[in-house]
């Protein structure tokens, strides 16, 4: 038997108005049940079957995907390797030492 989206939302309503009352009241999870409001702002639209952002899912998957173009062969030249940072300045110290 299919349940109507209307009413998995409005159970789910009554459930989690029901949790924060009871675990308000009794076991004073209060800071606990305001942390858990985002996780329940997004579950209650899966619920329903309604999902975030499906109007972009879709319109997305009716675009074309990009013609792949050849792959070329760049060749580079070898990287050089400059001293940077510390090294640099010790490198600018660095010398030869005096005759001894």
């Amino acid at each position: 038997m299919s349940v109507s989206p209307r009413v998995r939302v409005a159970a789910a309503v009554a459930l989690a108005a029901a949790l924060w009352i009871v675990g308000g009241h009794f076991a004073g999870f209060d800071a606990g049940l305001l942390c858990m409001a985002p996780a329940f702002a997004v579950a209650l639209p899966l619920l329903a079957g309604r999902y975030p952002a499906e109007a972009v899912l879709v319109r997305r998957a009716g675009v074309r995907p990009r013609r792949r173009t050849t792959r070329r062969l760049v060749i580079r030249p070898p990287a050089r390797l400059v001293p940077r940072g510390g090294l640099l300045v010790g490198h600018a110290l660095a010398g030869r030492a005096p005759p001894a």
